[in-house]
């Protein structure tokens, strides 16, 4: 039944964006907001229910255009390019047809194409010849989906560090690790520092259910009402509630949870944007396997992490710091945001990530994207 709802959902989405069209293309027009030259494109083919895979990255592009690269945003959804119109001051390029947005690329002389999934239309992309395709994906986790074959389709991978290189490298078969580049999360740079607080700032933030058994990390529906009752309950903390956008597309027993949850904690949930940025907000952070709990570990935010499943950051942490049931989790929290950052979680901060220094993410993606050369033929 889950499934059947998400097929009418994507259905209705689709038929929603083309019956946006005109009047898209007539807000990127009288906004000026075209491209007229990208040497450097984000392309995102999904609809707005996977925009949150384009929006982390649009403030670290917007960083990369400041320092003079340009850059554009090329999107093949109506839907998801007036999202892009609101979220972003990069221009942008809407069109549904490969060939017309090819035609564009060659005219620009993009020098590289840079993708933040696998989304199955990326393939169609990667068949234009000449500009670098560039995998950035949207966050660092060792989700089952971070391993995929696909990986081996792109010029270059950005990863976040030497966790990522060895899992990616142990794990796929005939891959070349030379195609692998370590930048850390460009995210995470120049994110606003929160003002103190006299109540110990809590940030649960779950991930979806995923599509798979093996995709299958999510917390809400087994542990989400026992972490929020405790903590709404104690007066000592101020909790911010930050499920995953997609929770509930592929599972019944998810949406009724997180419906149910929103509902009933509805003055806990997140009204911050950026899921960087609600990070770097909180005193304590509760993840599940996900982008969001390796960010905590860079961040040196305390984290509790969900879940019993085999993982580098779960063996790393110290066993209080697996959330496990979830018993008595407000003096327990208490006692993680009085006793600070682990030197175990420090010391998995530097085997994740590249580098943590605020800055230097993004100065290595520069690097990368100005390295790229033209391959637009000489003249004879």
């Amino acid at each position: 039944m889950a499934l059947f709802s998400s097929q009418i959902t994507q259905a209705t989405g689709k038929a929603r964006s083309l019956l946006a069209e005109r009047s898209v293309r007539t807000e990127i027009a009288d906004a000026g907001r075209g491209i007229e030259q990208a040497d450097h494109v984000i392309f995102f083919a999904e609809g707005p229910g996977q925009f949150y895979q384009l929006g982390v990255w649009l403030a670290t592009f917007e960083r990369l255009a400041s320092q003079g690269l340009k850059v554009g945003v090329v999107l093949m959804d109506a839907l998801s390019a007036r999202e892009a119109l609101a979220a972003t001051s990069l221009p942008i390029l809407f069109s549904r047809s490969i060939e017309q947005i090819e035609t564009k690329l060659r005219e620009w002389d993009t020098k590289s194409i840079n993708y933040v999934n696998n989304a199955q239309r990326n393939f169609t992309m990667l068949r234009l010849n000449g500009p670098a395709h560039i995998h950035l994906n949207h966050g660092e986790s060792e989700k089952a989906s971070m391993v995929s074959n696909q990986l081996k389709a792109y010029d270059f991978a950005c990863v976040a560090g030497p966790a990522a290189v060895e899992r990616i490298t142990e794990n796929i078969a005939r891959f070349d690790p030379k195609h692998l580049v370590q930048i850390g999360r460009p995210q995470l740079d120049e994110l606003e520092l929160p003002r103190p607080s006299e109540k110990i700032r809590v940030l649960y933030a779950p991930t979806w259910e995923g599509d798979s058994k093996a995709m299958a990390y999510s917390s809400v529906s087994t542990l989400g009402e026992r972490i929020l009752a405790q903590l709404t309950s104690d007066e000592r903390f101020e909790v911010r509630f930050r499920p995953h956008p997609k929770t509930g597309d592929v599972s019944a027993e998810a949406k009724k949870a997180v419906t149910g949850l929103k509902s009933a904690y509805a003055q806990t949930l997140d009204p911050v944007g950026d899921a960087a940025q609600s990070m770097v907000w909180a005193d304590v952070a509760i993840c599940d396997t996900s982008a969001m709990a390796y960010d905590a570990v860079a961040l040196n935010i305390p984290l509790l992490l969900s879940g019993d499943r085999p993982s580098k950051l779960l063996d790393g942490l110290p066993l209080g710091q697996h959330l496990g049931n979830a018993n008595g989790l407000a003096q327990r929290v208490a006692e993680l945001a009085a006793s600070g950052v682990a030197g175990a979680q420090k010391q998995l901060a530097q085997y994740f990530f590249a580098t943590t220094e605020p800055g230097v993410a993004t100065k290595k993606l520069n690097q990368l994207l100005n390295g790229m050369p033209s391959w637009r033929p000489s003249a004879a």
